[in-house]
């Protein structure tokens, strides 16, 4: 069994700080996929609704049904 295998000499804080330290944004590599399903996203602002600046945002694209080809 590997170092990593063996949590028997953790806590579960200790475990929910490594969580919570590799979940943290700031931490996330170059490149990394980040799952938004659980994001709602504006297709007429091209933003999520919980984006920074969404309020202010004009809307900058047709809506979904008007869009031509």
């Amino acid at each position: 069994m590997t170092e990593s295998q063996d949590r028997s000499g953790e806590t579960d804080e200790d475990v929910e700080q490594e969580r919570q330290e590799r979940l943290d944004p700031e931490n996330r590599p170059d490149q990394a996929e980040v799952d938004n399903t659980d994001r709602e996203f504006d297709e007429e602002k091209g933003m999520f609704t919980d984006s920074e600046g969404y309020e202010e945002a004009d809307e900058r694209f047709p809506p979904m049904g008007e869009q031509g080809a």
